[in-house]
């Protein structure tokens, strides 16, 4: 989610800067996990306001996966209060050696 860690609020900024949060934290899992962004294969994002916000969060998520995108879905959601994005990743993990 688009919140900083121990506060209880999303970041301020609108949607694309709670998506950039949800990057920044997206790569530290991937960095603990031992993998690059270029493993996830999809991507699905939740939106408040999807009409409205679509515009800049499609801004957002080309600036971060430039331009080789996974594939991706948008979805209008009626989100937790004072959220306006969530976003849900499936990445392909290499196989592991026994």
């Amino acid at each position: 989610m688009g919140i900083l860690l121990g506060e209880k609020s999303p970041v301020a900024g609108g949607a694309a800067a709670e998506l950039r949060e949800i990057f920044r934290q997206l790569d530290e899992i991937l960095a603990e996990a031992g993998i690059q962004k270029t493993a996830i294969v999809s991507a699905r994002l939740y939106l408040q306001h999807v009409l409205r916000d679509i515009g800049e969060v499609n801004d957002a998520y080309k600036e971060y996966f430039g331009s080789h995108p996974p594939n991706r879905r948008a979805y209008g959601a009626n989100l937790q209060s004072g959220m306006l994005v969530e976003a849900a990743f499936v990445a392909e993990f290499p196989e592991m050696e026994p």
